[in-house]
């Protein structure tokens, strides 16, 4: 039996990208994220965030990587209605970059050390203050059934989740339903 042709517009397409993107130099980072928080009341643990995952080893792991200029991981998804709208309003929710943000809260709080032994404080931040940056990419999806699909849409393919992990997500979307 012949296959059928598999037509273009028969691929549902993810979730629209986020409307809108900034860079954010590592050390405005945590300033950045305490405004959200004030401002938008942003949520950085929603129910749907996987549990803790990262070791102190695989933060450390990460920021090194930043450091020397790494570019993938780079990208950080929230989600607040009506962003860019008339209004903005919150509540704000971070879609994904739970583990890289705590690994660079931890490193600019001087709670690990990186390339042997050395503390944020003993770093010269000239040298990555604007070069190093995350994109933040903030959405603004009108509802919870939406970012529960974006959320799965970014995490179930190619990112190493558990199948649990994101069963519990797909329960919780099929719950807004």
């Amino acid at each position: 039996m012949a296959k059928k042709f598999l037509d273009y517009k028969d691929i549902k397409s993810f979730t629209r990208v986020a409307n809108y993107r900034v860079d954010i130099p590592l050390d405005y980072i945590v300033e950045s994220l305490n405004r959200y928080k004030k401002d938008y009341n942003l949520d950085m643990d929603p129910d749907f965030q996987r549990a803790h995952v990262w070791n102190e080893e695989k933060q450390i792991r990460f920021i090194e990587f930043i450091l020397r200029s790494g570019q993938s991981s780079r990208e950080i998804y929230f989600n607040c209605p009506n962003w860019m709208g008339l209004r903005n309003v919150g509540p704000m929710v971070l879609v994904d970059g739970k583990q890289r943000l705590e690994a660079i809260r931890r490193f600019m709080a001087d709670e690990i050390e990186i390339f042997g032994g050395y503390k944020m404080s003993e770093t010269d931040r000239r040298c990555w203050r604007v070069s190093q940056t995350l994109k933040f990419n903030i959405n603004n999806l009108a509802t919870r059934a939406e970012v529960l699909q974006w959320y799965l849409d970014i995490n179930d393919g190619g990112v190493i989740h558990t199948s649990k992990e994101i069963q519990k997500v797909r329960d919780l979307l099929a719950a807004e339903k």
